[in-house]
């Protein structure tokens, strides 16, 4: 199939026709060919590359490897950054964060508010695979979700370097089975082991400053990167408040999960970490994003 695509072509402003919004809901994403600025974009990888250097959030389990047991900190095959925003306040009054706002806005109403945001690295020539995924296999399930994550290239990015690949119309199935990759509970990420046929999968390149938009059970991954060069990615994701869930579900794949990362997050609350947590809770909605 044709990648569904929006080309806005107009930095500061940011609006979807009515054809982009069928297509989105038809879909489940969305290519925004240019959503930032270079200018902007050099500002956020700066930012990122910073906070990943000095290793910002990896004591309270906010930095880790998503794609390996992250046991030592060492070695990070797939390094990921949650909250980047919390370190680096400066990354929302970006060009990308408010025009990914006002397309959130557009579709889910004008009670959108970011929801979370993170930082996604590959290493060059070894950064690994992200299996197929739904992203709302990682929430809680006595709630239903309404969110669009919105993933940014801070580079050109394809199948060789690891460009976003989803799964046409898979927003409208159920949350399906997930498990760690290889059964192996300590690694973070969650691999759909539901029945789905990967060979309808809509790979979607982009330029520097293009983003992809998805919702919450899209299925989606993407490939390791080969290239030369690190693969740097920011996502911010914005939704309305979650509802409780009509009937109970079961997330099995979620019960003994025991990463090195939940660890950490563990001891930091004890160690006081939970005060700080509310206050950045605090300051998240004051800011009103």
């Amino acid at each position: 199939m044709d990648v569904p695509r929006h080309d806005d072509g107009v930095m500061g402003r940011s609006a979807l026709l009515a054809a982009d919004v069928a297509s989105f809901r038809e879909n489940g994403f969305l290519v925004v060919d240019r959503i930032a600025s270079d200018h902007d974009v050099a500002f956020i990888r700066r930012e990122i590359e910073a906070l990943f250097a000095r290793g910002d959030g990896y004591g309270e389990g906010a930095l880790f490897d998503s794609a390996g047991t992250d046991a030592d900190g060492a070695n990070a095959k797939v390094p990921q950054l949650l909250g980047p925003h919390r370190y680096a306040p400066a990354l929302l009054r970006s060009m990308f964060v408010r025009n990914a706002q006002a397309l959130a806005r557009q579709i889910l109403g004008p009670d959108a508010r970011l929801t979370q945001d993170h930082a996604i690295m590959k290493r060059p020539g070894s950064g690994g695979e992200t299996p197929w995924h739904q992203d709302e296999a990682f929430g809680d399930p006595a709630l239903e979700y309404n969110e669009i994550s919105f993933w940014l290239a801070l580079q050109p990015v394809d199948d060789a370097n690891g460009c976003m690949r989803f799964i046409p119309g898979s927003h409208l199935w159920p949350v399906l089975p997930h498990a760690p990759p290889d059964g192996d509970a300590r690694v973070h990420a969650l691999a759909c082991s539901g029945a789905f046929d990967p060979s309808l999968a809509v790979s979607c390149p982009l330029r520097q400053g293009g983003c992809t938009m998805h919702t919450t059970r899209t299925v989606h991954g993407t490939g390791p990167n080969h290239s030369a060069a690190p693969r740097w990615a920011y996502v911010v994701v914005f939704g309305v408040p979650p509802r409780p869930a009509a009937a109970a579900r079961a997330r099995p794949w979620l019960a003994h999960r025991d990463t090195a990362r939940m660890r950490r997050r563990r001891a930091w609350l004890l160690r006081g970490g939970v005060f700080v947590a509310a206050w950045r809770k605090l300051r998240d909605r004051i800011s009103g994003i």
